[in-house]
Formats: structure tokens, sequence, C-alpha cells
């Protein structure tokens, strides 16, 4: 099959560092052409950095950041829940009490030119995050408000460059029907790329079990195609663990799975970092050889850039 696929990978540096990126495609054997990280409102990183995310831009990588209001839960002053931070609830957002740190961030990004990919308020259909709409008072509805206030900032702002990345996680938590990710959707007019986020836990947790792609992702891949047919889709967090079965045939399988099964999938971000298990594509040897099998699904860095990187690509929206 010829190549078609982006691949990125998530950097734990943040904020940005580009230059890592030369020695990550030498051991990985594919270009990347997507730069992933996080950056949280309340951590010591939370300003926006234009000097670096241009610095990004200028090795022709789309940067790709997740933009979480919260504090993180090791710099809490009393251990707790990492959702148990109602100081970043919705309602909060909505009441104007972080826009003058919201305007700060949509004047920087107007100024990157380069398209910008921004991934606010992921994974908001789990419980495990402030922004949830089970957690803090939350709700669906009150997140779509919320997303369409930061969209009204960024556009008064002129941040035509940034585009958009509606990314619920692939199972709802808790599984009830309000709480069904399609409540989440904000309107095709308002996001500009679709994004799932899925892992093979293997039997690394006392719930999880051995899982391929497409056992993780075809009913949530379903829901997302009929939200919004016309809209490009990429898988914005993917890890598989090393316990409980093969990691190299199940990621032999999953691009094969993607490329066949999956057509609306443009762009695979890889969690490359041993965290809650080793997710990493060099957890063993095995494992990265059967990644270096993949490289011929992978397009160059300006050929896929060309076609799906452009700023402004499906524009801003309402």
């Amino acid at each position: 099959m010829s190549a078609s696929l982006g691949f990125g990978v998530y950097d734990p540096g943040c904020p940005p560092r580009s230059g890592p990126v030369r020695e990550w495609e030498k051991k990985l054997g594919v270009p990347i052409v997507i730069l992933s990280w996080y950056q949280a409102w309340g951590s010591a990183y939370a300003p926006c950095r234009p000097d670096l995310i241009q610095k990004v831009q200028r090795r022709h990588l789309i940067p790709m950041i997740t933009w979480e209001p919260w504090q993180l839960p090791n710099s809490l002053p009393t251990p707790c829940k990492p959702a148990a931070q109602p100081a970043f609830a919705l309602e909060r957002l909505l009441q104007g009490v972080y826009e003058r740190y919201i305007q700060s961030w949509a004047s920087d990004l107007a100024k990157c030119r380069g398209a910008v990919w921004l991934r606010p308020m992921h994974e908001m259909n789990g419980d495990w995050y402030p922004w949830g709409g089970m957690v803090n008072g939350n709700n669906p509805k009150l997140f779509r408000e919320a997303w369409h206030y930061l969209r009204g900032i960024f556009k008064a702002a002129g941040a035509a460059n940034v585009v958009w990345v509606w990314c619920p996680y692939v199972l709802s938590v808790p599984a009830t029907a309000d709480n069904s990710l399609e409540h989440y959707f904000p309107g095709t007019g308002q996001v500009d790329w679709l994004g799932l986020d899925g892992y093979n836990w293997g039997t690394t947790q006392p719930w999880s079990r051995w899982e391929s792609f497409a056992d993780i992702f075809t009913d949530a891949y379903a829901r997302l195609t009929a939200l919004a047919p016309d809209k490009p889709m990429l898988i914005a967090e993917l890890g598989c663990a090393e316990e409980g079965g093969n990691k190299a045939q199940w990621l032999r399988d999953a691009f094969q799975q993607i490329i066949s099964q999956f057509e609306k999938i443009k762009a695979v971000v890889w969690f490359q970092i041993a965290k809650e298990c080793d997710w990493r594509l060099d957890s063993s040897p095995e494992a990265i050889q059967a990644f270096h099998e993949q490289k011929g699904l992978f397009q160059a860095r300006k050929v896929w850039g060309a076609r799906w990187g452009a700023p402004g690509m499906t524009g801003m929206g309402g």
C-alpha cells in the first residue's frame, strides 16, 4: 500500500524541544510531521511561548498543543484525585475567570502565522480531568459552551492559523447515556480535526485486557465519522503495553488495520514515553523492528504537510 499517514510523537519536554526530532526519526525510521506536547493552565509552563512554537514550525513540524485547564496533580499542596479541582470547573471558564489568560494565548498564537494545532479540554467524556462532563458540576452542554467561548476569543484575536482538534477518549467514563461522546460535539463549524485517544493497556491493570487496534477504536471511530463525515481524523494519543500479548505483532496489525479499515484517519501521534507502563515504540527490540517494517505507510513531512498541515485549512468556522 502507498504511503498515506502522517506520524507524530509526544514530546515529554514542555515547552517543546524540536532538537531531538532528528534522533527520533533515526531511531523510529519514519518522518515526524506532528510534535505533540501538553501545557497546563496552572503549571510553571502556563504562558504561551510563540518563540519556541515558531522554532518547531521552522523545522517544518506541526505543533499540536494539548491545552489543559487544570493544575498538575503533583504540584498540588494537598494530594487529591486529579479531577477534584473545582477552580477549573467549566462554569468558571464561562464566567470569565481565565479570560485574560485565554486572550494572551490567542494573541500569541496569532503571531506564529504558521498552523498551530490546539487540542483543548481533551478526553472530556472521562472523569479524570477537572473539565470532564461528569465532575465539578460540569455537563456536556457546558462543555460545548466553553468550546464556543474559546473559539470566540481566538477569532476576535485574529488567530485564523489555529487548527482546532476536538478529541474525546474512545470510551466514556462513566458509560452512561448522558455521558455519550456525541453530547460533547460542539458542531462541524467549530471543529477542524476529529481526534481520538486510545491505548492497549494489555494486562497492566486489574481492569484491562489485551485488545487489538480495531477492538479499541472501531466503535468510537464510527460514531465520530457519523458526527462529521467530512472532517479528517487523527489518533492524537496511541500506545501499546508489552504485558499480556505480542506487542510486535500488535504493531504490525494495527497499522495495517488503520490503512485498510479506518480511511478517515490521516495521522497517528504516538505516546512515546514510559509512564503508566512502557508505551514506547522502542520498548523492546522486537517492537521497534515491527514498527520499522511499517515505514512505507508514512508520508514525507513536506508531502503530508502540504496536504493536511496548511494554516486555515478548513477555516475558522462560526
